[in-house]
This record gives C-alpha cells, structure tokens and sequence, in this order.
C-alpha cells in the first residue's frame, strides 16, 4: 500500500471519528439560559472576536452543544449555531424569567378568581330571587289561609243562623198567608151573610 493510500485513510478516518464525536455532542446537548443580562451576542467565531450576528435577551432559552474554557457553542431557536460568552449562560432559569412565569401564573389565577366571583356572584343573585319568590308565595298562603279562616267563620255563623230559623216562617210568605186568610174570610163572610139573607126573604136575594 501506498503513502498516498494511508493517508487517504486516515483522513478518510478522521472524518468519520469528528462526524462520530460531533454526533454526540450534539445528541448530549444541555438547556442553558441567558442570565439577567440585558443582551449577549453571538459569534461566529469561538473567540467571540467577531461581530455579533445576533443578540440574545435575558432569560432566552438555547441549547449548549460545546463548550471552552470562556465560550460555548450554541443553538439559537431558528437553528443557527455560534458562539457566546459562557459566563453568562446558567443551568437554571435566572430571576428575569422566573418573575415572567410567576406574573402569568399571578394572571392566570386572578383570572380564575374572578370567575369563580363572577359565577358566586350570579349564584347569590338567584338565590336572593329563588328567596323572595319563597317570600312572596309564603305571604299569599298566609293570606289564603286568613280567608279561609274568615270563610269558616261565616259558614258556621250562617249555619247557626239557618238552624234558628229552620222552623219559622219566612216574612214574605206569613204576609201573603194573612192576606189569603183575610180574603179568604171576607169571602164566607159575604156568603153566609147572603145566605142567611135569602133565608129570610123567601129565598130570594135583597139588593
């Protein structure tokens, strides 16, 4: 085998064994955050030398796929790749964020607290109306049965009453029975004085 042959080789080798390791990196990536900075920029370059493609806010989630002695190489969300200034990158959520997700948190639960104030509030209403509509037919039986006492009352007066007079003779009536006996006694009068009359006059009637 040739020089040329070996060293086609091992180049050939060593591309496999970087594309291998960066591979592996990439698969063993960390979430880093930018800490309460107001920004960090990103580099192409690993000495962070360059300028700056891109500004990173506080509290801005990137992935670490390596890392130096003073820099580390990171993924941006929309998947470009620099480098930034690792001392400003930490494992955990810096203040800035943290304060965000407590605020929405806070929002979220004023949110919910004043609907369930809402929905208590509606509640209390119908409860206000379902008792006064309690009131108002409570009332109207009160009143009901006072009517029905006095309706009681004047039934059995009444029916005492009626007892009493269930033996005498209605005023109307006595009088037209008076009148009838009156008439009633003109008339015999007038016959038996008509008879008596004739009687004595040969049977014959006297003008």
């Amino acid at each position: 085998m040739g020089c040329r042959a070996v060293i086609d080789n091992l180049i050939f080798r060593t591309g496999i064994l970087c594309l291998l390791v960066s591979l592996c990196v990439d698969a063993t990536a960390e979430t880093a955050y930018v800490t309460d900075r107001l920004q960090l920029g990103v580099h192409a370059q690993a000495d962070a030398l360059d300028k700056a493609f891109a500004k990173l806010k506080s509290g801005a989630r990137i992935d670490v796929t390596e890392e130096n002695r003073y820099h580390a190489r990171v993924t941006l969300p929309d998947g470009r790749i620099g480098w930034v200034k690792k001392t400003y990158l930490v494992s955990e959520k810096p203040a800035i964020l943290r304060v965000t997700e407590v605020e929405q948190e806070r929002d979220k639960a004023m949110a919910k607290l004043e609907s369930l104030q809402s929905g208590l509030t509606d509640r209390e209403a119908r409860v206000s109306e379902i008792e006064a509509q309690v009131q108002a037919r409570e009332a109207a039986a009160d009143a009901d049965s006072a009517d029905l006492k006095r309706l009681r009352v004047e039934n059995t007066r009444l029916t005492d009453r009626l007892e009493a007079y269930s033996f005498s003779v209605p005023g109307p009536l006595f009088f037209l029975a008076a009148a009838a006996s009156f008439l009633i006694g003109c008339l015999l009068s007038w016959w038996w004085f008509d008879r008596l009359s004739r009687k004595r006059h040969g049977g014959f009637r006297i003008h």
